[in-house]
Formats: C-alpha cells, sequence, structure tokens
C-alpha cells in the first residue's frame, strides 16, 4: 500500500484551464489532463526562474517530490505541444493560498491582492467566496458552501 499523497500549496492557480491544439487530429480523444500542484512546480521553476530547493519549500513538499511534480508537468505539455490534442488543468490534492477566491457565476479559482472587493477576473463577478481546500479545477466548493447553509 502506498503513502498518502501530502497535500501540496498552490499559491496561483492558472488563469485558463483548457488549451486545444489548432487544427489537431487528435483533438476529438481525452485531453491530457495537468494537475495543479504539477502546474504549480512548471510555474515557479520555468516561469518564475526558482530553484527546486525554494520551490518545493512554498509547496511544502520535499525537493524530490517537487522534481517528480515537475518532470510529470514537462512530460504532458511536450506530449501535447508534439501530439496535439487538448490539455485541461485540474485536480490534484491542493490546498489554495490565502488569497485565493472562488467565484460562484463561473466556478473558477482565482488569485486576489488588492484590499477591495475581489472580483473575478473571468466574469467580472463579484460573488466570490474563499477557495476551500477541496476546490479543484472547475471550483465547486462554493456549491458544497451553499448545501450546507
Amino acid at each position: 500500500m502506498g503513502r498518502n499523497e501530502k497535500t501540496r500549496s498552490v499559491h496561483s492557480p492558472p488563469r485558463f484551464f483548457r488549451f486545444s491544439a489548432e487544427d489537431s487530429p487528435t483533438e476529438k480523444g481525452s485531453p491530457i489532463d495537468l494537475n495543479l500542484d504539477e502546474y504549480e512546480a512548471l510555474r515557479l521553476s520555468d516561469k518564475l526562474g526558482m530553484n527546486h530547493e525554494e520551490a518545493s519549500g512554498i509547496m511544502n513538499i520535499s525537493r524530490p517530490t517537487f522534481t517528480r511534480l515537475l518532470n510529470r508537468a514537462r512530460k504532458k505539455i511536450a506530449d501535447f505541444l508534439t501530439d496535439g490534442g487538448s490539455l485541461e488543468i485540474m485536480g490534484g490534492h491542493v490546498l489554495f493560498a490565502s488569497n485565493v477566491y472562488c467565484c460562484k457565476n463561473c466556478h473558477r479559482p482565482f488569485k486576489w491582492e488588492n484590499k477591495d472587493q475581489a472580483l473575478c477576473p473571468r466574469c467580472g463577478g463579484g460573488d466570490v467566496i474563499k477557495a476551500q481546500p477541496s476546490c479543484a479545477h472547475d471550483c465547486r466548493c462554493c456549491e458544497q458552501e451553499n448545501t450546507e447553509s
């Protein structure tokens, strides 16, 4: 039996969650799924230029785990770029940072650092809540909150 997967911290959810290659012959196949923690590893290392030690500390995971996440993410991106089809960022065992919110209208997590009322960058709506640990790609934590009320 394997170990329980540790929760990984994601400080900035993606602005876009679905990508497709134009004129791709494999467009109708199943999408390549990139987990949110794999996305975060790629963002921290390749976009922000952090070393593995620094980035693993931000995500609250070990350096070897960070390296495995990054390698999986790079493989999936390479598959998408070379084979076409579609790529979807979703899932993973993640905990969003305190400045991440979810839109109750379009069900997307987003980062908001302003002090004024959070507004969804996708739909412009102001009906938002703090992202919950259960929130993943198609943010449904706000629906769970409504059923608990």
